[in-house]
């Protein structure tokens, strides 16, 4: 225990220090004061502190400076005692009773009594409520500064339970080492001499004594007290002599005591520092006593204790006296008595115990029974050697010679130890461990020592409690408790923070005492926040276990404080059971506590229950409604917060960072198509062309290139008209396993006149219903949301005037009893990429997303609708819808713009064309759009880079106006071309009639509707080259049927789309088919396969006038029905044409069809046709990788050998046409290979001028001697006439001849460049027309014509080797279709 003065001091110590303090005023002298009961009597009557704390207030005596001889082993070596504090009891509290059965009831009782304002007190239990809304950091900070407070608490309830377990035969520290007897002052002395007496037979009388365990052998110190307020008719003087004439009979160390002799007159305070005194005498009153038989007594003093008067008559001198006779019994009487009795023990210790024979004598063993207690286990008397030794070491400790102490512990403990004695034994080895905390604070071993002394003591308490076969369970608890909370302390301490924990929880275990489990499992639980860092789950979880042993105890203040301290640990964690269970518990507690708004809130969150079975969820929400009841019916309406309550109710959850606002002028579907209806698509699609760029530009706000400062928009608003509906849709989620109805659905909402010169507010959000008179109306709605589901609430909202609109959140009630009310505000999500007035950034929402509302004037609204749109249609089948616009209010709608999805929809009426305007492209501004139709614009646009690439806008003439109550219906054709959801997003643009208001010069309409579109055709194709020309091609078309319809074909149509970068060429289709006399029909489930022939002009077979498409037989009337199909194909071709190498097929082919009865026609589009290029590309060759030019050969198929010829020979001549298949300009050259021919390497054939005409018959006769090669010449033959060429062994029979290298520069992509060529045969046969190369390179000339290459001069041959690597060369076997063979016959 801590004194006054150790508490005094206790803010400028370290917690080592602290608890030194703690267990060294624990080892101080025990002396009783034994009063007279007529003194006793008096003194309460006269507010007299009674001897006892009049003592205790200075029982602490400084600066002695005594050298003491305690040690008989070694008698030079002395001890100097600077201080000595004594423990001060009460006679009668040390007579007691003898621990009866009642004694643990009796122990228990105090010890809850001294935790009742926190264990049981209601009062505290609001704070602890306010508590457990802090977050996890607050909680950190809080837990740490309360920590303390839990120590203090824990020590209030386990001092009790430490003083019930002294004054035993156990530690003799706890037995009297004197007395001090008071008498009152008498006239004579004899009676004063025989009071002394009689006062000292009750202190021996005492139960330590009388058991034998305590050494009677004390010290007593003498008073007479003389009271001047009931002096018994003795003088001052009189007590003076008697006292004088007492010291004469041999108590020289009596001395007089006065009280109350301060002035009749005087008033309290009549002496100085008396705040001082009386706190001292209040802390000895709160102390009470030592003992089991003196827990009763002890009685828990708090400031607002009424001490105004206690003392009231005491004065200086009173005081002084008290101070000085404590003064003069300590250093004259106790002291002097300690360092006797120590050295006498010392000695008899050194002759029975130490030395090599004593030692020899201690291992045979000694006998014990003559000094045992009869009757007791391990009882002991004070003659005995082990509490002559247990004696010496307390003795010491009191002195602070603790090397001494330590000895005799450790010498006493194996005594106890080999006698089973194990209470003893225990005892010891907490003693030990006090030695050790005391004398080696600074030791690295102190710890380990410190574990092994407590652990020793705690095993040694068990032992006992199974020797005493639970005879004396209580007591044993009580120790083992005691050592575990000191066993824990210490570890705190050593700053052992992370193994403080582990006494205290071991100790949570011992006994079946809920109060004392939660407070140990509470102490155990801040030791977790102490660590570094904290272990706040742990922390939690061991709040937890304690709040639950405190609900056991019926201690609600406790575990409501436990429970509170858990749950910011585990709110937001993903742990929702914990979380739940702790709110139902805290709600449940505070329930019974009386907080009924405490018990609201807490129930309330217990409903996030989503992980509960549905019997358990509807126990929650009736837990929930009915508190609910009860606080509503018990707290007045001024006294609640109706607001806060509202918001927050949990169910259902409200996403109020996604919301959507639906104007009246938007139309949209309802049904889950899936088609992108976000507002980015929608924003694309006004401003891609619908909305004229006049007013989108004149709206935008202008920056400071424009020569305007830009508008600055703090709050962004919207514009809306008055008396038109504004809705509002939210999402709403159930997360309970119940279905959940949800009444009385409403928007929360402020609106501020514009007529009102006073600015007043209107709103809802005070009460949740429209105000009387309210300008704006809310509508009331009601939902069922199913169990785990999520809905989108469509809420409506109607203001009637102009004015400010502003949309804050919703409303609802939920619940069977409808008294759950919720509610939410909107925070609506967006990017803050505005700057603000002060360069904040800013949230840039959307337009339909925007909450705040500029409300206009009636202006005109118009609405829209498509009729006739089938819900179900065939692919590619064509159907006639219609597009009705009505102007439903009483002003004029002009200038209607509407925006098609070119890709589904067309007008019937082909007279009705597209606005021309300029294309509005991606991150473009609409200032800037005038630029994007400039002369000079980038070439490298495509329709993909348009803002709305699928849309085109239409304005006609008789669209100017549209007056009130009249209609527009515009004929369309609808057209789908996939399979699927067909989303169909029609956008209305109209203007009201001048002068607009600014705030809305426009409005639009949206329409998106989605259609089925089930499997009709399918249609497979595939190009490959024909040998005819590089363009020509043979197109293989798979149509198969995949549903239960029969198709008849009709027209298979190749467009050649216009704005090509070469010059168009027209082709004609040919069926490669027998004669057909019967229509194409394809059945279900059938494929029909057709060859069709594309045949280029100039092309062999072409015909003078091409055209593009061909008929199947008996298609006439279809094919006049599907016309209009012919105008979507245009939309569906390729978008950059150019970008890769242009073919026949690169825009695709439509194949028109139609039922047998005629009721529906349609068409399939193959926008990509798989083409093989060449013999080695396949449709899977990568572009990168197929040849960059194609070409083919034209030639007679067949030759006759004309022998009367001059040279034996006949001229074949052949046309090569070479096709640029790049996306670059080439330089394109033909190589002759046997240019290259040289006699050395004469096997590879070649040819020669004739020197023998008979060469070629006579080839084997040839010498090579004799032959004289002539060099490669580029120049014709005609001038060689007189000289032939013949072939080479081993030879060929067909050799180019004439210019045998051409060159054509600058070939464009897609173009053809032609090379006439002559070729010589010399025998018949058919023969292969090979021995040629094709080259190419990048071109750096602008001309297209075949040219002879000059001999290369030094700077080309040296430009050549440079540029060699971009040379790519093909060989014969290259061609399309080779090889080409000739036959001469």
């Amino acid at each position: 225990h801590i004194d006054a003065r150790a508490r005094t001091l206790r803010g400028a110590m370290m917690p080592s220090d602290v608890a030194r303090r703690s267990i060294a005023s624990r080892y101080t002298p025990r002396v009783l004061v034994c009063v007279e009961p007529e003194l006793a009597s008096a003194l309460a009557a006269t507010n007299a502190p009674c001897m006892r704390i009049a003592f205790a207030a200075h029982a602490f005596v400084g600066g002695l400076n005594r050298v003491a001889r305690l040690d008989a082993e070694n008698p030079t070596r002395a001890t100097t005692v600077r201080a000595l504090e004594t423990r001060l009891g009460d006679v009668d509290d040390a007579h007691g009773d003898d621990g009866g059965d009642d004694e643990d009831a009796r122990v228990a009782a105090v010890a809850a009594d001294a935790v009742r304002g926190d264990a049981f007190d209601v009062a505290s239990v609001g704070d602890a409520c306010a508590g457990a809304r802090d977050d996890a950091t607050m909680l950190v900070e809080r837990a740490r500064r309360e920590g303390e407070a839990s120590v203090a608490r824990c020590d209030a309830y386990f001092d009790v339970e430490e003083r019930a377990t002294r004054c035993n035969d156990v530690e003799a520290v706890d037995h009297p080492l004197g007395g001090i007897v008071c008498v009152r002052a008498r006239s004579n002395v004899a009676d004063v001499v025989a009071a002394f007496e009689a006062q000292k037979s009750r202190v021996l009388a005492s139960r330590a004594f009388a058991s034998g365990a305590a050494d009677p052998g004390i010290c007593f110190g003498k008073c007479v007290v003389w009271n001047a307020k009931d002096d018994g008719g003795v003088t001052r003087a009189q007590a003076e002599e008697i006292v004088k004439s007492v010291q004469q009979t041999g108590a020289w160390d009596c001395e007089l005591i006065t009280v109350n002799t301060a002035d009749a007159h005087g008033s309290a305070g009549s002496f100085s520092s008396r705040m001082e005194i009386v706190s001292a005498w209040r802390d000895a009153r709160r102390r009470g006593v030592d003992g089991p038989s003196g827990v009763n007594r002890t009685r828990k003093v708090d400031d607002s204790d009424d001490d105004s008067t206690i003392g009231e008559h005491m004065s200086d001198r009173d005081v002084e006296c008290a101070r000085n006779y404590m003064r003069t019994f300590t250093t004259k009487t106790l002291l002097p008595h300690i360092e006797q009795k120590l050295f006498t023990l010392s000695t008899q210790i050194f002759n029975t115990r130490k030395g090599l024979r004593n030692q020899f004598k201690s291992f045979w063993g000694r006998s014990a029974g003559a000094t045992r207690r009869e009757g007791e286990v391990d009882g002991y008397t004070h003659q005995s050697p082990e509490s002559q030794i247990r004696l010496a070491g307390d003795l010491a400790f009191m002195c602070r010679d603790y090397d001494a102490a330590m000895g005799h512990y450790k010498l006493a403990h194996v005594d106890y130890k080999s006698q089973s004695a194990w209470r003893h034994l225990g005892s010891s080895y907490e003693a030990m461990a006090h030695v050790h905390i005391l004398s080696r604070a600074n030791s690295p071993e102190l710890k380990k020592d410190i574990d092994h002394a407590y652990t020793q003591a705690i095993a040694s308490y068990v032992k006992f409690d199974a020797a005493t076969g639970g005879a004396q369970s209580a007591l044993a608890t009580r120790l083992k408790v005691r050592a575990s909370v000191a066993y824990g302390e210490a570890l705190r301490a050593l700053s052992a923070h992370r193994e403080s924990n582990v006494p205290f929880i071991q100790a949570s275990a011992m006994g079946g005492n809920d109060l004392r489990a939660g407070l140990l499992l509470e102490k155990a639980a801040f030791t977790f926040v102490e660590c570094t860092p904290p272990m706040m789950r742990k922390f939690a979880s061991y709040m937890v276990l304690a709040g639950a042993r405190y609900v056991r105890a019926d201690a609600i203040a406790g575990a409501t404080r436990c429970y509170a301290y858990a749950l910011p640990v585990f709110r937001g964690k993903a742990w929702a059971s914990a979380e739940e269970h702790l709110n139902t518990t805290l709600g449940h507690l505070v329930a019974r506590a009386g907080r009924t708004k405490d018990a609201v809130d807490f129930f309330r969150d217990a409903t996030r229950c989503a992980h509960l079975p549905a019997n358990l969820q509807r126990e929650r929400i009736t837990e929930f409604e009915d508190t609910m009841e009860i606080y509503l019916r018990s707290t007045p309406i001024a006294e609640r917060n109706d607001r806060a309550s509202d918001l927050t109710c949990p169910l259902p959850s409200v996403d109020v960072g996604d919301v959507h606002v639906t104007f009246a002028d938007d139309r949209e579907s309802h049904d889950e198509s899936g088609i992108d209806q976000s507002e980015s698509a929608w924003n694309g699609i006004e401003q891609g062309g619908v909305i004229p760029p006049s007013l989108t530009s004149s709206v935008s706000s202008s920056n400071w290139l424009q020569g305007g400062r830009a508008k600055f928009e703090e709050h962004q608003t919207d514009v809306c008209a008055a008396g038109e509906d504004l809705k509002v849709d939210v999402k709403l989620t159930n997360p309970l396993h119940i279905a959940m109805d949800v009444r009385n659905l409403r928007v929360l909402w402020e609106f501020t006149p514009s007529e009102d010169s006073n600015h007043n507010v209107q709103t809802n959000d005070a009460c949740g219903d429209d105000p009387v008179g309210s300008l704006v109306r809310a509508h009331v709605d009601t939902a069922k949301l199913e169990p785990r589901s999520a809905r989108v609430i469509r809420l409506t909202i109607t203001p009637s005037v102009a004015g400010t609109l502003r949309v804050l959140g919703i409303a609802w009630t939920v619940g069977e009893k409808k008294i759950i009310r919720g509610r939410r505000y909107f925070d609506i999500k967006a990017p803050r990429t505005r700057r603000g007035p002060n360069g904040e950034w800013l949230r840039d929402v959307p337009k339909h997303r925007r909450l705040i509302f500029n409300v206009c004037k009636t202006v005109p609204r118009c609405d829209a609708t498509l009729e006739m749109l089938p819900v179900t249609a065939m692919n590619g089948a064509l159907h006639r819808v219609e597009l009705v616009i009505s102007n439903v209010t009483q002003p004029m709608a002009k200038w209607i713009r509407v925006r098609l999805p070119k890709s589904v929809l067309r007008p019937v009426d082909a007279s009705h064309v597209a606005v021309n305007e300029p294309t509005i492209r991606r991150n473009t501004s609409h200032p800037n759009v005038s630029e994007a139709s400039a002369a000079n614009a980038p070439s490298t646009f495509t329709p993909s880079d348009a803002l709305d690439a699928d849309g085109v806008v239409y304005a006609l003439p008789e669209w100017h106006t549209l007056a009130s109550g009249t209609s527009i219906r515009w004929p369309l054709w609808f057209h789908p071309s996939a399979v699927g959801r067909c989303g169909v997003r029609i956008c209305v643009c109209y203007q009201p009639e001048p002068p607009a208001p600014k705030l809305l010069q426009y409005r639009t309409i949206r329409i998106a509707e989605s259609v089925t579109v089930t499997p009709s055709l399918t249609i497979k194709s595939q190009a490959l080259p024909s040998s005819t020309h590089p363009l020509a091609r043979v197109v293989r078309l798979t149509i198969t049927s995949e549903c239960e319809q029969t198709f008849t074909l009709g027209r298979v149509w190749l467009g050649t789309p216009p704005g090509k970068a070469f010059t168009p060429v027209k082709y004609t289709l040919t069926p490669l088919t027998a004669t057909a006399t019967a229509p194409r029909v394809v059945k279900p489930g059938e494929a029909m396969e057709t060859l069709i022939k594309c045949s280029p002009a100039g092309a062999p077979d072409s015909v003078k006038e091409p055209k593009e498409w061909f008929d199947f037989v008996g298609a006439t009337s279809a094919i006049a029905a599907a016309e209009p199909l012919f105008a979507f194909h245009e939309s569906l071709r390729k978008a950059a044409p150019g970008s890769r190498r242009s073919g026949t097929i690169d825009d695709g082919l439509m194949v028109t069809w139609s039922t047998p009865d005629g009721a529906v026609v349609g068409a399939h589009h193959v926008p990509d046709v798989s083409e093989f290029e060449r013999a080695g590309d396949t449709a899977r060759t990568p572009v990168a990788a197929r040849a960059k030019v194609s070409w083919t050969i034209e030639h007679a198929s067949e030759v006759v050998l004309d022998e009367s010829a001059p040279e034996n020979m006949t001229r074949v001549p052949v046309l090569l046409r070479a096709r640029n298949e790049s996306s670059q300009t080439l330089d394109v050259a033909f190589v002759a290979e046997a240019t290259a021919s040289v006699p050395v390497n004469i096997e590879g054939g070649g040819w020669a001028l004739e020197h023998d005409k008979n060469a070629w018959q006579n080839r084997e006769a040839v010498s090579l001697s004799a032959l004289t090669v002539a060099p490669p010449t580029t120049s014709s033959i005609t001038g060689e006439a007189h000289r032939r060429p013949i072939p080479l062994p081993p030879g060929k029979p067909v050799i180019w001849i004439g210019p045998v290298k051409r060159i054509v520069r600058a070939v464009a992509p897609g173009a053809i460049a032609e090379f006439p060529l002559i070729a010589a045969c010399f025998a018949r046969g058919d023969h292969v027309l090979d021995g040629y190369a094709l080259t190419w390179t990048e071109s750096t000339t602008s001309s297209g014509t075949p040219v002879a290459p000059s001999p290369p001069s030094p700077s080309r041959r040296a430009r050549a080797l440079q540029s060699h690597a971009s040379h790519v060369t093909a060989h014969a076997d290259d061609a399309r279709n080779a090889p080409y063979i000739i036959t001469v016959t």
